[in-house]
């Protein structure tokens, strides 16, 4: 089921559009298992939730980053959203761990990062070396203190969404 509190806050009047965001894909991989792939787990696992939010909320428009094995470039993920006025975007990514990890991790894009965030956020980020011009176009990005906290002024609007979709999402997985 689908019980990710979405009903908590009437979801029709707050969430109009989501963005799923299947991570890696086409010439990115993502983690390699045995018999799998991250980005055939991530693309598996967003169609089933585009497929049960569309089921669950049929106000909520669902637009996905990539619906087949394709690569698709940061940039072009984020302008997705844009583009989509997203109120919510959803990245799904299946990482790898020790036989003995469980659990889930979801994080909300924000300024504060542990050390731990900020490793899994450069090895998720390090795809830009498979674009086309091999990154060249984020060397430009202003990423100075007083920029990020003018971007995170300007995600404020989809900040409290996000945090109260990751806390319901969370309560959902049993340990």
């Amino acid at each position: 089921t689908l019980g990710l509190g979405l009903q908590a806050q009437s979801p029709t009047k707050s969430l109009k559009r989501i963005v799923i965001d299947p991570g890696h894909g086409g010439r990115d991989p993502g983690a390699v298992g045995k018999v799998s792939k991250e980005k055939e787990i991530a693309l598996g696992i967003s169609q089933k939730l585009g497929k049960l939010i569309n089921e669950k909320y049929p106000t909520i428009t669902v637009k996905y980053t990539r619906e087949t094995d394709v690569f698709v470039e940061l940039i072009e993920r984020a302008n997705i959203a844009n583009r989509a006025d997203a109120d919510l975007f959803i990245c799904i990514h299946a990482n790898a761990g020790s036989t003995v990890a469980y659990g889930t991790e979801t994080y909300v894009l924000g300024l504060h990062r542990t050390e731990s965030q900020q490793k899994v956020m450069e090895r998720e980020n390090s795809i830009i070396s498979l674009e086309e011009d091999k990154g060249a176009k984020y060397k430009s990005f202003d990423l100075t203190p007083d920029a990020m906290i003018a971007i995170q002024l300007q995600q404020n609007v989809n900040l409290n969404n996000a945090i109260k979709f990751a806390g319901f999402l969370q309560s959902e997985f049993k340990t």
